[in-house]
């Protein structure tokens, strides 16, 4: 199979039937980035996130000849400060055979189209501080990665507790 283009390969909004093949996508994200201990998605959870009347989450999926070769996960979220809302990017995963192709890029351009349809103040995601390649490209189309910023997370037993649960 040839490599697709950003011509040849379409770009669509994700439906429930697409969790099988984009859980496969999302599982090979977790093997590159080597958090697959933390991964507990499953097929029915993708697909019930994706199934809301309103959704959790939304999705794009790019394919190539009827084949699902990446996902861009995302939902809004919302900044006090500039009191809108804005468009979150979780997750952008293009299979190793469909990189350098153009993909990410197109698939960038559509969430951008999204926000600003939306009226989104602003388009983020988080990038792995080693992925320099990611880095690097994300820079070239003129995101400024934040030095200034870290994620904060809690989960697990830590959440718990600071709900006032056991823990």
């Amino acid at each position: 199979m040839p490599a697709p283009s950003e011509a040849s390969a379409s770009i669509r909004f994700a439906r429930p039937d697409d969790a099988a093949a984009i859980l496969s996508l999302i599982t090979e994200l977790a093997e590159f980035e080597h958090l697959t201990h933390l991964l507990v998605a499953t097929e029915e959870t993708l697909r019930a996130a994706l199934a809301d009347d309103l959704p959790r989450v939304e999705c794009l999926v790019a394919e190539y000849e009827g084949k699902v070769v990446a996902y861009a996960m995302y939902f809004h979220n919302f900044s006090s400060f500039l009191t809108q809302r804005g468009l979150y990017l979780e997750d952008l995963y293009v299979s190793p055979a469909a990189r350098r192709m153009g993909v990410a890029s197109a698939m960038l351009r559509k969430l951008a189209a999204i926000a600003v349809e939306r009226q989104c103040a602003r388009f983020e995601w988080t990038v792995l501080d080693w992925n320099q390649s990611a880095i690097d490209f994300y820079e070239n189309i003129g995101a400024t990665v934040m030095p200034d910023w870290r994620v904060v997370r809690m989960t697990g037993e830590a959440l718990t507790k600071l709900a006032g649960g056991p823990g």
